[in-house]
C-alpha cells in the first residue's frame, strides 16, 4: 500500500487491504504529520498495478514536514522502522502529557476475554493482529485488524478520529507485544493507556513514563 501526501509518495507499507482510509488517516496522525483529522482535505484509495495507493490531500500549512522522515525502502509489517535513514527520526515523542486514564486489571481482563469476538479476519486466517478501543470498564467499542500490529493501531486511531469517538477516556488493547513504536503512536495521538499481551521493552517503558502513559500486560497470573 503506497501512502501519498498531495500525490507525492511518502511510504510503501505492507498492509492488509481493508479499512485503508482509516489506515491513512491514523498513520498521518500517529506519525505527527498532521495535528488533527480535520486538517485532511480528503482521502482517495486507488488501485495500482502492484497494489493500492492512498492519497491524502493536506494544505501545506497543516503538513508537518519536520516529521516526514526520509524512507529509503518499503515499510514491512514487523517493526515500523523499515526505511528510516536517520536514527534520530525513529523516536519522535510529543512534548505534551497524555490524558490521565484509569486502567484497572479487571477492565483489561474483560477486554481480552471479549477481543476474539472482534477479530472476524483472524477467526478465518489466524494471521492478523487486532487493535481495539475500550471504555475504562473494559467494553470494546471499536476494533481494527491488520497483518502488522503498527498498521492495526494506525487503523484504529484513524477510525476513532474519523468518527469523532474521542481518545481521551479509554484505552487501547492490542493482540501483540508492547514495542516502543506502539507507545509512541499512542502518545502522539493523545491516548492515555495501552494494554498488550506481553511486557513492554525497556525503551517502551521509558517512553511511556516520559509521556505518563499507562501500560498493562498479561502475565501467568492474569493482568
Amino acid at each position: 500500500v503506497a501512502l501519498l501526501f498531495n500525490s507525492q509518495n511518502h511510504a510503501i507499507m505492507m498492509a492488509t487491504p481493508a479499512d485503508l482510509e482509516d489506515f491513512a488517516v491514523g498513520f498521518a496522525l500517529a506519525e505527527g504529520l498532521v495535528a488533527r483529522a480535520s486538517d485532511l482535505g480528503g482521502v482517495l484509495v486507488l488501485p495500482t498495478a502492484e497494489g493500492l495507493a492512498v492519497d491524502l490531500a493536506v494544505a501545506e500549512a497543516h503538513l508537518n514536514r519536520n516529521r516526514m522522515a526520509s524512507r529509503s525502502l518499503e515499510g514491512r509489517t514487523g517493526c515500523g522502522l523499515c526505511g528510516i535513514e536517520d536514527i534520530r527520526d525513529a523516536i519522535r515523542m510529543p512534548g505534551h502529557r497524555v490524558p490521565d486514564v484509569p486502567l484497572s486489571a479487571q477492565a483489561v481482563a474483560r477486554a481480552y476475554a471479549e477481543l476474539p469476538r472482534h477479530q472476524p479476519m483472524n477467526e478465518v486466517n489466524r494471521t492478523v493482529h487486532a487493535a481495539a478501543w475500550c471504555s475504562v470498564d473494559g467494553e470494546i467499542l471499536l476494533a481494527r485488524e491488520d497483518v502488522g500490529r503498527h498498521n492495526a493501531l494506525d487503523k484504529l486511531i484513524g477510525a476513532l478520529a474519523r468518527t469523532d469517538e474521542g481518545m481521551a477516556q479509554g484505552f487501547v488493547l492490542m493482540s501483540s507485544r508492547c514495542s516502543f513504536e506502539l507507545v509512541q503512536k499512542c502518545a502522539i495521538a493523545g491516548i492515555g493507556a495501552l494494554a498488550t499481551v506481553s511486557a513492554p521493552t525497556a525503551l517502551a517503558l521509558t517512553l511511556a513514563r516520559q509521556a505518563h502513559l499507562k501500560l498493562a500486560a498479561l502475565s501467568q497470573r492474569g493482568v
